[in-house]
């Protein structure tokens, strides 16, 4: 690759700026790119990930919804996690374009390099879906969140992204009141057979509490003091205590993510919405960010 797209680098920068917790930065980045690029469903998945990290919920909804409505024209395409952008940051500030790897690598493209396939870990399509259920989740709107999260369960291809889309199913369903659905989702889960990856942040082993193959202790255990898995696994615990009535150990356990000051995960957004909005915990102190 012996130049890169200027919408690609604005992409790069956009995430550059997420990982240094500088949001607001990344969404003006894509704002710009998009004045380049008018209604790009990429750069509108990008840029709703990042009004999500800002709380601008209704921002992140339109902009996603935006996109999702493009897709039966839009090709899906495989995108890369963090460790793997980093090094094209680094390359792309050394003057080596050339060593910068596709951003978005269609299949055609994969067909040509499978194994590049190994450097992606999300598409296009699924990540559009997830965030866009992220959003409305977190927005409340969990009747409207479920289609979404259905559609990245289905379009995902990768064990990850199917795992965190019937995560926020089963847990919407659960706060709407719909035991037997929720149950469907776990069936669903059952059916994978789970392999461990050094990327995997816990979704898998909060869907392993909700079917009680692992316990709560067990759980906790697994976050091995590392923050963001601390978070995630955080999030789904807690949220288990509140299902299962237990609204004060739920409570000890939400004030633990809070305590992180993972501020970007989803999982510690969701927590500050129901500290928020649910009046189950209008009485739960603020835990100071760190």
């Amino acid at each position: 690759m012996t130049s890169v797209p200027l919408t690609d680098r604005y992409v790069i920068a956009a995430r550059l700026k997420g990982y240094l917790n500088k949001h607001g930065e990344a969404v003006a980045l894509l704002t710009e790119a998009l004045e380049l690029e008018p209604g790009s469903a990429r750069l509108l998945r990008f840029r709703g990930h990042r009004r999500i990290s800002i709380g601008d919920y209704a921002g992140a909804v339109a902009d996603l919804r935006a996109a999702a409505d493009q897709l039966p024209g839009v090709e899906d395409e495989y995108e890369m996690y963090q460790p793997e952008v980093e090094k094209d940051v680094v390359s792309l500030i050394l003057g080596r374009p050339e060593q910068v790897r596709p951003q978005h690598l269609t299949d055609t493209m994969a067909a040509q390099d499978p194994e590049a396939l190994g450097r992606y870990n999300t598409t296009l399509h699924a990540g559009i879906w997830y965030h866009l259920g992220v959003a409305q989740y977190l927005s409340g709107d969990f009747e409207g969140c479920l289609p979404s999260f259905r559609a990245a369960e289905e379009s995902s291809r990768h064990q990850e992204g199917i795992v965190a889309s019937q995560d926020w199913q089963y847990m919407a369903l659960r706060r709407l009141g719909r035991p037997a659905e929720a149950e469907e989702v776990l069936d669903r889960f059952r059916k994978i057979s789970l392999v461990q990856e050094d990327h995997l942040v816990g979704y898998e082993g909060r869907m392993q509490l909700y079917t009680g193959d692992i316990t709560p202790e067990q759980l906790w255990a697994m976050c091995d003091g590392n923050g963001l898995k601390t978070v995630t696994q955080g999030y789904g615990l807690g949220n288990w205590y509140y299902h299962e009535g237990d609204i004060e150990k739920a409570r000890e356990v939400f004030d633990g993510v809070l305590r992180t000051g993972v501020t970007h995960a989803f999982a510690y957004l969701a927590v500050k919405a129901e500290y928020a909005n649910n009046p189950d915990f209008a009485a739960a102190a603020t835990t100071e960010e760190n």
